[in-house]
């Protein structure tokens, strides 16, 4: 989709995503004060020349009991409901229970067919006037009302309705706040700079929207299996301004689910 960064807008609208990161960095601190007790283990890794780092490992079962629990502030169809609305009072924990419980859902597929023909479509003009800037919007609604939480199309999303609306019009700024609530829940996992630290993703679109998000490309990917039954893909990646040589996505949820389909 690299015809969305070619509009005027885009050095502007990166700026924006990465002061997001910011953003991100100071919601991750407070999941790991917050998930003492809550819906995640915890292990600390220590890499050579860092502090000890907390990870937070997603506890499926309890994520799916809770979302399913009418009353819970964890229940499923409301914190939809808060997100959709880009409820800027949803906490970290939230956020967590709301992202990892939709791999819990009995509709959740980790490769669900994306709307991204429709939306080449809508754009494939080197200059896109406003009915397609509207097409594309409508091929972003219809791929996220099956799929909320795909971080790639809520990016696009904000994208889209940056021109389509103006950069201080209230939807571009709710999809804006969109994303970065769906990076504060996967950054409450780690820091994506190790195995142990890794980021977890419920799906592999969601680790190319996180590597859009931050301006990376990835010159390489490997699938690692660790003793512990952890799946991993690990992101070799081309040269970029944190200095980050790679990318680590905890992937195992995925793994598991397309096993489950395929009978393994």
């Amino acid at each position: 989709m690299a015809r969305l960064y070619k509009c005027k807008k885009n050095n502007n609208m990166k700026m924006r995503y990465l002061k997001s990161i910011v953003m991100v960095a100071f919601l991750s601190l407070a999941a790991i004060l917050v998930f003492d007790s809550c819906s995640t283990s915890k292990k600390t890794a220590t890499r050579k020349g860092d502090a000890s780092i907390t990870a937070n490992t997603p506890d499926y079962k309890r994520i799916k009991k809770e979302i399913n629990t009418k009353g819970s502030e964890f229940y499923y169809p409301e914190l939809l409901r808060r997100f959709e609305a880009a409820d800027t009072t949803l906490t970290v924990e939230q956020l967590h229970y709301f992202y990892y419980g939709t791999a819990t859902r009995p509709d959740y597929s980790p490769y669900k067919t994306s709307n991204y023909d429709a939306l080449h479509k809508a754009l494939e003009k080197e200059t896109p006037e406003k009915e397609d800037w509207e097409n594309a919007a409508k091929a972003i609604d219809e791929q996220l009302k099956t799929d909320p939480t795909n971080i790639r199309f809520h990016m696009y999303k904000h994208i889209v309705y940056d021109n389509l609306y103006g950069p201080d019009s209230e939807k571009t700024f709710d999809a804006y706040n969109q994303v970065v609530m769906l990076l504060s829940a996967v950054s409450s996992t780690g820091d994506g700079r190790s195995k142990e630290t890794a980021f977890h993703v419920i799906s592999v679109t969601d680790e190319y929207g996180i590597m859009d998000v931050f301006g990376l490309s990835p010159k390489m990917q490997s699938l690692v299996h660790d003793d512990h039954g952890q799946s991993y893909d690990v992101m070799e990646l081309e040269e970029n301004e944190f200095g980050l040589e790679s990318m680590y996505f905890n992937i195992t949820v995925s793994m598991e689910a397309l096993d489950k389909m395929f009978g393994f």
